[in-house]
């Protein structure tokens, strides 16, 4: 996704077309399933005979899969209504926006939301849809137009498992093994406590017939399981945990760890507090998120930074949020005033914390996104009561 804006800032359309088929070629290399030698051949012009090189990772060890026909008979779908309604296609990330549900001015401009399609695809994030996607590129049930903003169409074979409702297998992303015994440089935790949570999140896992790490990371079991998070805000600070991930997952696993509080003492791990843990290091920003915040810090606002550097106000705001998520330090009273934290805050108690785009829309368009995007990342940092 960063990326991806990288890619929109260029200012020459023909630039951005060429960046957008080179990064979807890298992207389809890293993701493929397939033998690593065969599809660097492919690229150069050139045929490998064999199946398998015995040499790349993929040969070595060849990929898990899983049963992604429902995901994949969503997507396709997604494909066919959209050009069914508006007469045209569109590329990837539309379709994974309709299917995520999001208010976007494309959508709305066109009427996608009135599909039957829309928002149907809670169960997965953009990313994850996104890779579902570039799987049914190189399946052959879709096929990218290079010719044309590399749009998606429904191929002869897609309309054939649309129809029939074949089966689908895809290919799991990825991931490091996991382990329950606990490595050197890992989170220390209590050990019981995160046993319980990796049953729970197989028991989720087997529940909607994805691999476990979809639904949590060993990582932010671990957190969970050293900070004993008890609301949804502690629990939208735990590595991974998005607005979709606390709405689906926050009950049960908070439920789990309440119960676990309840027949057992808390420990303490060393003397660290669940803020200065989860207070970001200061990382590296981009040359672009650096150049808003020369302009911020220099006293701009937002609408003067968004029109000297041509982008639009959210892009801006989407900078700042970036940089407070890095550790920047931000004047955020020249964002907020007292009244706009006052009424951000009541609505995130109401909608609950990770519901960003409820928070937004509850305002009618009185306060930003990006105004309630940087509120909600200064609490999660401890910069707001």
């Amino acid at each position: 996704m960063k990326y991806g804006r990288f890619i929109d800032e260029k200012p020459d359309p023909k630039e951005r077309e060429i960046a957008r088929a080179q990064l979807e070629q890298i992207v389809h290399y890293a993701e493929c399933a397939t033998c690593r030698r065969s599809e660097l051949l492919g690229y150069f012009g050139e045929n490998y005979e064999q199946e398998n090189c015995g040499a790349c990772d993929n040969c070595l060890a060849p990929r898990a899969t899983w049963d992604g026909t429902l995901a994949a008979q969503k997507f396709l779908s997604c494909v066919y209504r959209v050009r069914e309604k508006s007469g045209f296609g569109v590329g990837i990330t539309h379709i994974v926006e309709v299917l995520c549900g999001a208010d976007t001015d494309k959508i709305r401009k066109f009427g996608h939301e009135s599909l039957s399609t829309y928002g149907i695809g809670a169960e997965y994030s953009r990313a994850e849809w996104g890779a579902i996607g570039r799987e049914l590129v190189r399946q052959g049930l879709l096929h990218q137009n290079p010719d044309h903003f590399n749009i998606l169409e429904l191929t002869d074979a897609g309309r054939a498992a649309l129809k029939s409702r074949q089966k689908i297998t895809l290919t799991k992303p990825v991931a490091a093994p996991e382990s329950s015994k606990h490595q050197a440089g890992e989170i220390a935790c209590d050990e019981a406590l995160f046993e319980q949570l990796r049953h729970l999140r197989k028991r989720l896992a087997d529940q909607r017939g994805v691999p476990p790490y979809i639904v949590f990371s060993d990582v932010a079991l671990r957190q969970m399981a050293r900070f004993y998070p008890q609301s949804e805000a502690e629990f939208a600070r735990i590595s991974g945990v998005g607005e979709k991930k606390l709405r689906e997952f926050g009950s049960d696993f908070m439920s789990q760890i309440k119960d676990h509080l309840s027949a057992n003492a808390r420990q303490i791990f060393a003397e660290e507090s669940f803020r200065e843990v989860t207070t970001p290091v200061r990382q590296r920003l981009s040359d672009t998120v650096r150049e808003t915040l020369h302009f911020f810090q220099q006293g701009s606002d937002v609408a003067k930074i968004g029109m000297i550097r041509g982008l639009k106000e959210g892009t801006i705001y989407g900078h700042l949020d970036e940089a407070l998520q890095a550790g920047e330090t931000l004047a955020l009273d020249r964002l907020l005033d007292s009244k706009a934290k006052q009424d951000i805050a009541e609505a995130f108690a109401k909608h609950g914390f990770g519901n960003l785009s409820g928070v937004v829309e509850s305002f009618g368009g009185r306060y930003l996104h990006g105004q309630c995007r940087i509120f909600r990342t200064a609490r999660q940092r401890g910069l707001l009561e």
